[in-house]
């Protein structure tokens, strides 16, 4: 759907890596006001913070600096930077004092600093810390910590992501095999393999890239299927002889509600069936929920898990536990001097310069110390306090008309605002103005040094948050009477065409082909009981709530309307009775994507839903470029799923309002007179057209041949 922030200058936000999407919703006059108040008031109070980005913003390339960027509130767009921590608070340059929920991203689970790892640290910063010799107590804390998770064998490094990493290659220098297996959602580190999302094609799951510079050829041997499926289990089945590893997230950190214990279960028994590991990942888990980890909650028995984060105790650690079948593919196996033995299995490489650090050695021997005696602190009595906080966040949303946002597993929770409104986001700075450190897209953690007196503080900064924010409009509640939002009329008559649409107008008219190049598609595959008649109602509220879907255009290409909503007649194909469903829905495709959309008659999106089996279908859109592009999609069946499980329950959709494009367009500054005076004097006569060099000839004939391209 057409975003609501202004052009010309920037797009209304930017999204870094697996960050949320703030770009949506327009903000009226009011809402704009309070935005420049709360900026203003925010660069006060953290006027420190904010020159230092500003300062070191051209040498130091850091992406925190600009993570949640948008224009409107560009002013707010920098990070606390902190003076000093201790337990649960840290202090900022400007001698601000926070509750810190942000806990290094989980790894801090004692309170910043804890005495017992400053201690260590202490002790080996005395004794020096050489790099190159062996680490005087890498072997003792291998010991202590594998037999306190539960593994045979264990290696260092010095993140999370090279955990993964080593885990990756001993599974595939062990069986042979090149397919690694994750799933959606999971995050396994920031290297190119993991850095990815799934899309099925042709029934078969693709990995594709999140992020550019990732090149989409080196994904090949990567398979992302859906977390907790049926389906994934299924293709397992079939496929699990030629998969090196299956690489699973068992609590998701940023979706801690999805548990399914059964469904990783039964990747261990298929797992061991086929001959492929399975990799717990447990950097998040691991330690925070219990000694072992999700695999001592649920008793699963892995292959090789990775950690990190929490046995660090604040320094920089990632490990790797295993089963000795992978982890002598690092050293070749175990041997003993006096005799014949040699290593028996060829080894892999795996190294670095850092691995097995004294300092960060020493930490994480008093972290598996400080967990033997008091681990009871961090598995159940934060976890039992992050419960309650939860329960009380969620209670503040729904005494507000708002869904239960809060979502939290043990020590830690996600919030979910921006998902439920993309303005939102700004709960977070008027969260930090009082005090409590915390930040839009990622979880806010517990440690055991947070206590009741800390959580009242959380939720009371929570509560003033959300009330100031639907003060002018902004998370609106089901009982939106009682709030003083404004309401305003969208416009639908004679609405001008933005600069776009106007080329997207020009290119369409040279006929069917050249409009049909514009036709956007979209499958989506919906397998178990549907019911028809509520996903038809469905489609309706989508085409009802979003104007963009309903626009006519003029047949001079100067203006648009916005069409009344109208009830979506769903056109259902059978193709049960079919020997060849599949080619013939792909028949269907390619007529879906050659046959034009009426602009002028309008709507200029359509819907059809091809039945392959009982519980198996496929609903197939086709909407114009000219309303709808690639990613508008996301919105549209974010919605559906929203409607369509309304209408099951007989209930109102929880959505926000939508923004409307036609006000979108009618806001964007006019054409300026005096731009085209300028250019105009620049260039009295129009240039010479530069020779550019060209990969292939051009026709004779222009053609409307498309292709897709990763870039």
């Amino acid at each position: 759907m057409q975003t609501a922030a202004p052009e010309p200058e920037a797009p209304a936000g930017l999204r870094f890596g697996r960050g949320p999407d703030l770009s949506g919703g327009q903000f009226d006059a009011r809402q704009q006001a309070f935005v420049d108040d709360l900026a203003r008031r925010y660069s006060q109070r953290h006027q420190g913070s904010k020159a230092h980005t500003a300062r070191y913003r051209p040498v130091h390339a850091d992406p925190r600096t600009a993570a949640g960027f948008r224009q409107e509130w560009k002013e707010l767009v920098f990070p606390i930077v902190a003076a000093r921590a201790k337990g649960a608070q840290l202090w900022d340059v400007d001698g601000n004092t926070f509750i810190d929920l942000v806990n290094g991203f989980g790894q801090t689970a004692f309170g910043h600093s804890p005495d017992f790892v400053l201690e260590a640290v202490r002790r080996q910063l005395d004794r020096g810390f050489p790099i190159g010799p062996q680490a005087e107590f890498a072997g003792p804390v291998a010991e202590k910590f594998a037999r306190m998770v539960g593994h045979e064998r264990v290696t260092f490094c010095n993140t999370g992501s090279e955990a993964v990493m080593a885990a990756m290659r001993l599974a595939r220098a062990v069986t042979g095999r090149d397919r690694i297996v994750v799933f959606g959602n999971d995050y396994h580190g920031q290297f190119d393999e993991v850095l990815i999302k799934g899309r099925s094609r042709g029934g078969d799951p693709i990995a594709l890239p999140i992020a550019p510079g990732i090149p989409r050829s080196g994904l090949g041997n990567m398979v992302v299927l859906g977390y907790g499926s049926d389906e994934s289990l299924a293709w397992l089945r079939a496929h699990g002889g030629t998969v090196a590893a299956v690489i699973v997230e068992p609590v998701q950190s940023r979706h801690p509600e999805l548990r399914p214990a059964d469904f990783v279960r039964e990747l261990r028994r298929i797992t061991a069936e086929q001959g492929a590991a399975l990799v717990m990942d447990e950097v998040v888990t691991g330690f925070r929920t219990h000694k072992r980890g999700l695999q001592g909650l649920w008793g699963i028995d892995a292959d090789m898990a990775t950690y990190g984060k929490v046995p660090g105790g604040g320094m920089p650690v990632g490990i790797l536990a295993g089963k000795p079948r992978f982890m002598d593919a690092l050293d070749g196996g175990a041997w003993q001097y006096g005799d014949d033995s040699k290593p028996e299995t060829s080894p892999t490489f795996f190294a670095g310069t850092f691995v097995r650090h004294p300092l960060v050695i020493a930490a994480v021997d008093a972290v598996l110390d400080h967990l033997e005696k008091q681990g009871d602190d961090l598995w159940t009595a934060a976890a039992e306090r992050t419960a309650k906080l939860a329960g009380k966040l969620n209670g503040v949303l729904t005494a507000r008309g708002l869904p239960e946002l809060v979502t939290s597993f043990s020590s830690w929770f996600a919030p979910n605002l921006s998902q439920q409104e993309a303005k939102a986001s700004l709960a977070y700075p008027l969260m930090r103005m009082e005090g409590i450190h915390i930040v839009d897209g990622y979880c806010g953690f517990l440690t055991t040094e947070h206590g009741e007196a800390e959580c009242a503080l959380v939720l009371d900064a929570f509560e003033h948050a959300v009330d100031e924010l639907q003060s002018v409009g902004i998370l609106s509640g089901s009982d939106a009477a009682a709030l003083p939002a404004l309401r305003v009329v969208p416009p639908t008559r004679n609405i001008p065409l933005t600069e776009a649409q106007r080329e997207i107008w020009m290119t369409s008219q040279l006929g069917d082909a050249a409009s049909c190049s514009f036709n956007e598609g979209a499958s989506l595959h919906l397998d178990g009981p549907l019911d028809v008649a509520a996903l038809e109602a469905a489609l309706s509220d989508i085409v009802a709530r979003h104007d963009s879907l309903r626009l006519v255009f003029a047949r001079s290409g100067e203006s648009f309307d916005v069409a009344d909503a109208a009830p979506v007649v769903l056109e259902v194909t059978d193709l049960t009775p079919s020997r060849t469903a599949e080619s013939d829905m792909a028949e269907i495709l390619q007529a879906e994507a050659e046959t034009p959309l009426d602009l002028v008659a309008g709507p200029p999106i359509r819907f059809r839903l091809l039945r392959l089996d009982a519980d198996r279908h496929v609903l197939v859109a086709t909407a114009h470029h000219i309303v709808c592009d690639g990613w508008s999609y996301n919105v549209i069946f974010g919605d559906l799923a929203a409607f369509y499980c309304a209408r099951l329950r007989g209930r109102a959709a929880a959505l926000p309002p939508a923004p409307s494009f036609a006000a979108h367009a009618l806001a964007r500054p006019a054409d300026s007179s005096a731009d085209e005076a300028y250019w105009r004097g620049e260039y009295p006569d129009a240039p010479a057209l530069p020779d550019l060099p060209g990969d292939r000839p051009h026709p004779a004939v222009k053609s409307f041949n498309g292709g897709s391209v990763t870039a």
